[in-house]
Formats: C-alpha cells, structure tokens, sequence
C-alpha cells in the first residue's frame, strides 16, 4: 500500500508505477489473442502495440495535466516541455484520456497495415480495457482515485496515502493513524474494466470474420462512459476538476456516449 515502492532489475518505481508495467504486458498478451485470427494479418504485433500504448499513456496524461483540480498545462520551472509531455511516467493519470484518445493512438499503429481502422479499434478494445483494469488496480494500491465516506463496506487506507491527508487536512483523523473507511471505487472500476474486456473479446471473437465496423469498440466505450459517470458521484478524491456539479470526466462521458451511440445506430441502419 502506499507508499510504497518496488524494485525491479535495479530499477525503483512507484507502486503505480509497477502496476502499470504489469498491465501493459497484459495487454500485449491480451492483443495477440484479438489479433489471431485476424486477416489480414497483422505484422509487428508488438511495436504497433507500444507505439499505441505509449500514445495512450500521453493521452492520459494530458488530459491529468488538462483537467485534474492540482495540476497545470505548464510544466515546473525545473522540468522542459519535452519531459513533461513526452516521458509517460512523468505525470499523474486520468485514465479516461486513453480511452477517448485510443482512435488516434489506433491510427498511428496501423500505419502500412492492411487492418481497417474501425476493424484495428475493434481489435484492439479488449487490450485497452485489461490495461485500464491493471492500472486502476495500481491506483487501489496505492491509494489514490478513492471514494466518498462508507460506513458501510469502506475500505480503509494507512497513513502516508493520498486520502489519509485529506482526511488530516478535514480533521476527520489524527496523524499516524489510518484513513476512516471510503468506497473503493479504484477496485470497483477495475471489475467493470475487467468484465468490459471479457464481453469486448467475446463480442469480436463473434464477430463475422473481416467485420470493419467498429461496433466493439463503439458498445465498450460507451458502456464504461455510461459507467464512469454513475462511479464519478461516488469519488472522493480532492484532485478532480468539477465544472458546474459535474467533473470533468462526467461532462466527456456525455460526449462520449452521445458518440458512440450514434455511431451504432448508423451501423443498425446501414
């Protein structure tokens, strides 16, 4: 539990951090399973998959610096544009942004591939939700993206984590003592991630073979924007934005949804 850390081959990284690594091998596994029985085949499995995970790393990460209440679009005196932006390790997350920015992450993974691009979203939507699902495991670990007060069913978090100080800073708790019991909506979102990819995998795995429709894609992102709105009224944490009663990420599940829903209705009626 936060903080702490793990050493990995000489290298020190952040709970987060290693769950993170943990999930992008997920992910890649999970992609070669979608990508088996594709024609065309799809050559370079695994640089095409780094290249759309680091893209969807940044995406996240932007939209952390665009959008979250404590940070900014600039980076610190001390850090250049370059790291700031381009190191993915280099911010804090909102991991609704790999999601909305997938299409282009897709995009620039299937250049001088045969795969379509509704068909290359498709395939890889199960792989983009079983690494959301490590990650938000990563973020029960450590602490963070945590729920309101339960008095019912609450998890509760040691000192040194991200809802111990805002519970301190309340007054609700003494220093050194752990957090009083939150919902765990880190572990709540990642079953829902988790399931999303199981249907998604299902869904393709039924899917007539060369489909290049992109309704995987389009029923799973607006199944967990549907979804993340619901959770968002049980979030707790201090760090997200709120614009008129709605954080940020409820006001682009609208949008999303809104998208998505008419992207299927196009397909039902072709």
């Amino acid at each position: 539990m936060y903080p702490d850390r793990v050493e990995l081959i000489g290298l020190s990284l952040s709970v987060w951090n290693a769950a993170f690594l943990l999930a992008s091998l997920c992910g890649y596994f999970t992609l070669r399973v979608a990508v088996s029985a594709e024609d065309p085949p799809l050559n370079f499995v695994a640089v095409r998959y780094l290249a759309s995970l680091y893209l969807s790393a940044l995406g996240a990460q932007f939209f952390a610096y665009a959008f979250d209440a404590n940070t900014s679009l600039r980076p610190p005196c001390e850090v250049s544009y370059a790291a700031y932006y381009l190191n993915p390790l280099a911010g804090p997350k909102t991991l609704y942004g790999a999601v909305v920015l997938l299409p282009v992450a897709v995009a620039v993974a299937r250049i001088a591939s045969e795969l379509n691009l509704a068909r290359a979203l498709d395939v890889w939507t199960p792989a983009l939700f079983v690494v959301t699902a490590v990650a938000r495991v990563g973020c029960f670990l450590q602490g963070c993206c945590y729920g309101v007060r339960a008095y019912w069913l609450g998890v509760s978090f040691p000192a040194g984590s991200p809802v111990y100080y805002e519970q301190l800073r309340a007054g609700l708790i003494t220093q050194g003592s752990a957090s009083l019991g939150v919902v765990p909506t880190q572990a709540i979102e990642a079953a829902f991630l988790a399931l999303t990819a199981a249907a998604a995998m299902k869904c393709l795995r039924a899917s007539s073979r060369g489909t290049r429709d992109g309704a995987v894609f389009a029923a799973a992102v607006a199944a967990y924007s549907a979804f993340r709105f619901v959770i968002e009224f049980a979030r707790g944490d201090a760090e997200r934005g709120i614009y008129s009663g709605l954080a940020t990420s409820q006001w682009i599940a609208v949008a999303v949804v809104a998208a998505s829903l008419a992207a299927l209705l196009r397909r039902v009626r072709a």
